[in-house]
């Protein structure tokens, strides 16, 4: 009994030892490598979180630019397969209930779904599309929760930008490209996603725009599903901020509409626009076109250069005024002297201007445009005073705007300037300006002579609509007096009321001006291109006390079109009566727009459809018609008759059986007014009046032979004509 004792001992002793050596080999040694696979199995694996790049909003808050994510999605079918063989059903049964699941929740039909399933048996894993958004793989991820559906695995994927005013501010607001070889040293890879801005306020703004990525600690089981795991971290991704611009899209509209307008009127290569708020340099649009850019994708017009920017150009006669400036800021000329103009030598160089003036006072300088009066108003300036003048208005340097592709102008150094550069600068000559410049020193002439820092983004917000940033009105410096600023500014009102663009004047609101034609500079700066020009008009509104700045210009318009007079201030005028009968527009109140441009509103009650139209088209209105299409007479009117209404407001016409036609069916022997009806009305109401039609053409009838209320007798014959 004691040796059984000990043998058991013994056996069971070995045993023992024996099994505490495997263990101990098995996980010191590890001869299988099961520390691997341990640590694939049990090692958070960090998944990296893409920020959703911000979005980009107008003046009004309506959205200009956001952003869609699409995600991966992938199927594990081994994981499918252990699952069917759990249910007890068949591997394509299982295929069918998640090509159901995936498919009726996104953009794939499950048929896709089943077949890329089924594309290849050697395949664990299958990625069934790279395209699911966000709201759709949140459906699909609760119909395989809810249903404990296996083996779906997702990632993201892509993210792609929504422009969704299209060509809108297309060069302004700019384009990004996606770019997948970064480094973060986190989660240690080489292939983030990221989206970047490539030109305009996508490429500006981009280090608020693009967000910080993110990541989280995520463990998976052998059928590559989540675990829950606890002490887990995470590193939340930050999404990028939203940017709200001064930019009126309404207005930008309408600029960019007019410049479209102008380009096929005008033949011109390139136009450009800026319009400012000279009391704070909040710009409300930007807007640069080529006559190509709308048979484009909006997608390549985006990445050209944004024109009013980019673009340089000399400002011809549009820069006397700011010579006029300099000269009465330091004193230098009285408003009642008298300047000899009309031909002028100077250093063997002849100055002339296109009329033979006489003897001009510098306010008709202005509105005449004498280069020869202006030249001799910049002798008395000097070189030095002016270069500081135009170097204080901005000319020769960048705004400050700060924006992608931005130049800073062309202005020689003082110490450069020849014998000809005081003159040539006096009226626009020998410098190019960017359109920002050039509307940046006006503000200055409009708002009492500071120069204003101009600014495109009002405030910046993040995911919750915080404000983390805000952009206040700057003033950069005050370069002349106030006096000086009102006074040249009276010039320019008397360029619209008196001068070369008296036909842009308008009765509801003063405007000051200045047109400007410029002769297009040689490759190289040496001399002049022949019969190529630059038409520019600078304006401002209301003149007394602007509360607008416009900058416009046509690259080489049509030959009798290179004149500012003739293009760029039409379209001046064109843009800012748009701007004016805007619903919302304060520079002109309501009412007194309404009494300067208003209409009596006729009354079109019981009159002929086309009768109508045809008063509403003379006096310029626009109108909707309601009512059956079978319909003929305005039975109602909105606005009433005698109402005093403007032109822009849209006219309601309410159309409808009108009484005379009642009372014709009910008179027997009186014929019926057919016109406005159509064939087949027309023969019903002939039929029971017994009458003969003949019917030339098709459509609605225009015209009857027998005038409607006309005796009739049995029998008669009435010749109708139609048309569609």
């Amino acid at each position: 009994m004691h040796s059984r004792h000990k043998i058991l001992v013994f056996v069971f002793g070995f045993l023992t030892l024996l099994w505490s050596s495997y263990l101990f080999i098995l996980q010191i040694v590890d001869p299988f490598h099961f520390a691997d696979e341990r640590r694939i199995r049990y090692t958070p694996y960090k998944e990296i979180l893409i920020p959703t790049r911000g979005s980009i909003y107008d003046a009004n808050g309506n959205l200009m630019v956001s952003s869609i994510s699409f995600y991966q999605i992938d199927i594990d079918r081994k994981a499918v397969s252990l699952w069917a063989k759990e249910k007890n059903i068949s591997l394509n049964e299982a295929y069918n209930i998640l090509s159901e699941a995936i498919g009726k929740n996104c953009s794939i039909t499950p048929k896709q779904v089943l077949q890329r399933l089924t594309l290849n048996d050697k395949l664990t894993s299958v990625q069934i599309t790279n395209k699911v958004r966000e709201m759709e793989l949140e459906r699909i991820l609760a119909e395989f929760e809810k249903n404990k559906l296996p083996g779906l695995t997702y990632s993201f994927a892509s993210m792609k930008r929504i422009y969704s005013q299209e060509l809108l501010a297309a060069r302004l607001l700019g384009s990004v490209r996606a770019v997948s070889d970064g480094y973060d040293v986190e989660t240690q890879s080489r292939s983030i996603y990221q989206l970047s801005g490539i030109c305009g306020l996508e490429s500006t703004y981009n280090k608020y725009l693009a967000g910080e990525y993110g990541w989280r600690e995520v463990v998976f089981d052998a059928k590559h599903r989540r675990m829950p795991y606890p002490n887990l971290h995470e590193k939340p991704e930050k999404d990028g901020y939203n940017l709200h611009l001064t930019i009126d899209a309404n207005i930008q509209a309408v600029v960019e509409n007019g410049l479209y307008e102008g380009l096929t009127k005008y033949g011109a290569k390139n136009a450009g626009a800026v319009i400012m708020d000279p009391n704070t340099g909040r710009i409300l649009a930007m807007a640069g076109v080529s006559p190509d850019d709308k048979s484009l994708d909006p997608a390549e017009v985006r990445v050209r250069a944004n024109i009013p920017v980019s673009f340089l150009f000399e400002p011809g006669s549009t820069m006397k005024p700011l010579t006029m400036l300099a000269a009465l800021d330091r004193h230098l000329v009285r408003p009642n002297e008298y300047f000899e103009c009309g031909v002028y030598y100077v250093q063997g160089r002849k100055i002339s201007d296109t009329h033979m003036y006489g003897s001009l006072r510098p306010v008709d300088i202005i509105s005449k445009s004498s280069n020869v009066g202006i030249a001799k108003i910049a002798e008395r300036v000097g070189p030095k005073h002016l270069y500081e003048k135009l170097i204080s208005l901005g000319y020769g340097q960048k705004t400050g705007l700060n924006l992608q592709g931005e130049s800073s102008g062309m202005f020689a150094k003082l110490d450069n300037w020849d014998g000809y550069t005081l003159h040539s600068v006096s009226f626009g000559q020998g410098m190019a300006v960017t359109a920002l410049q050039h509307a940046t020193a006006f503000c200055a002439v409009a708002n009492g002579g500071k120069i204003m820092k101009p600014y495109l983004v009002d405030y910046i917000t993040d995911d919750n609509g915080n404000i983390v940033e805000r952009t206040e009105p700057e003033v950069l410096r005050q370069v002349c007096s106030k006096a000086a600023a009102d006074t040249v500014r009276s010039y320019m009102q008397a360029v619209v009321d008196r001068g070369t663009a008296t036909h842009i004047k308008a009765d509801y609101i003063t405007i000051a001006g200045k047109t400007g034609t410029a002769q297009k500079a040689a490759e190289g700066g040496r001399g002049y291109i022949n019969g190529k020009y630059t038409s520019v008009f600078v304006g401002m509104v209301p003149a007394d006390a602007p509360k607008m700045v416009m900058v416009i210009f046509y690259d080489e318009p049509s030959p009798g079109y290179h004149f500012g007079s003739m293009s760029a201030a039409p379209t001046f005028k064109k843009i800012l009566d748009d701007i004016l009968f805007m619903p919302n527009c304060n520079i002109v109140a309501f009412d007194q727009r309404l009494i300067q441009s208003s209409k009596r509103m006729p009354d079109l009650r019981g009159k002929h459809i086309k009768q109508a139209e045809a008063i509403l088209n003379q006096y310029g209105f626009s109108y909707k018609i309601e009512g059956a299409d079978s319909s003929s007479v305005v039975i109602d009117q909105f606005p009433k008759p005698n109402v005093s209404v403007d032109p822009a407001h849209p006219i309601t016409l309410k159309i409808g059986r009108g009484k005379k036609e009642a009372e014709t069916e009910l008179l027997p022997g009186v014929m019926p007014d057919l016109c406005g009806l159509t064939i087949r009305k027309a023969m019903q109401v002939a039929a029971r009046e017994n009458i003969s039609l003949k019917i030339k053409g098709s459509g609605i009838v225009r015209r009857q032979s027998i005038q409607p209320g006309s005796r009739i007798t049995n029998n008669t014959t009435c010749i109708i004509e139609a048309s569609i």
